[in-house]
């Protein structure tokens, strides 16, 4: 095959544009982690329950770009952790399915916590803000958070977090799994969580003795580790962040 002149420059032409032109930027998850804790204090007969407030925000490293969806979220608590969800009451999803999300249901003591979650739904310009309530559950061994949005739909769901102590730079882990009703509204719509802010804490009434349901009595020295799994619901490729951050602790 004989190549003319001008078939020749402009295909080295198109070679040298094709490598001087930057690739196409792959857009990626960011998580931003803040934690304040406030420790117990005794005074007396009277106990100030221990306060542990955590902030996640989400975005992406491409201003403009949809949230991508989350999927998993598991935090490990920094040393000195600890809870005596063994001596509270409990309610778990199970009950507050069975309660049809009705959490004033719930036993008295049960709940440890409360916040909100902030959503997008990007294809369809929503942005909506719902109520987080935390409850001990199985007696120690997990949280339930119930999620509950009026508008632009009405949502009150549960889901129910392992709890699992451990040794060493952690104290505990929670493990947080989305499921899929709340990550695809609608077949084809998938929901960006923008932040999550919630403040843990509670207190039980035990044998005349008073019992914060977080057990740290000094401050953190490690730092609280997150580590998350999205999904692009986009491409439907799925992504991942990690991130640590000191917790900002008052005795």
């Amino acid at each position: 095959m004989k190549w003319s002149m001008k078939a020749l420059v402009t295909a080295a032409t198109v070679v040298a544009f094709a490598a001087a032109a930057p690739a196409a930027h792959a857009v990626s998850p960011v998580v931003a982690l803040r934690g304040n804790a406030w420790l117990s204090k005794v005074r007396g007969s009277s106990v100030t329950p221990a306060k542990f407030h955590v902030v996640t925000t989400f975005s992406t490293d491409t201003p403009g770009a949809p949230l991508f969806t989350l999927q998993r979220a598991v935090i490990f608590f920094p040393d000195h952790a600890g809870t005596n969800g063994q001596l509270f009451a409990s309610c778990s999803a199970k009950q507050i399915a069975s309660f049809r999300g009705n959490v004033q249901r719930c036993p008295r003591g049960s709940k440890i916590g409360s916040g909100t979650v902030t959503a997008q739904v990007h294809e369809l310009g929503i942005t909506a803000t719902g109520r987080v309530t935390m409850f001990n559950s199985q007696r120690g061994k997990s949280i339930a958070f119930n999620i509950r949005t009026l508008l632009p739909a009405y949502i009150n769901e549960t889901i129910e977090a392992p709890l699992t102590q451990l040794h060493g730079r952690y104290g505990e882990k929670l493990a947080l799994v989305v499921p899929p009703t709340l990550q695809e509204v609608l077949s084809g719509v998938f929901v960006g969580v923008q932040d999550f802010d919630v403040t843990i804490t509670g207190i039980a009434h035990v044998g005349g003795a008073d019992y914060s349901y977080l057990k740290a009595r000094t401050c953190p020295t490690t730092a609280l580790h997150g580590v998350f799994d999205f999904i692009d619901g986009g491409t439907g490729q799925p992504a991942g962040a990690t991130v640590d951050t000191r917790v900002q602790c008052r005795a």
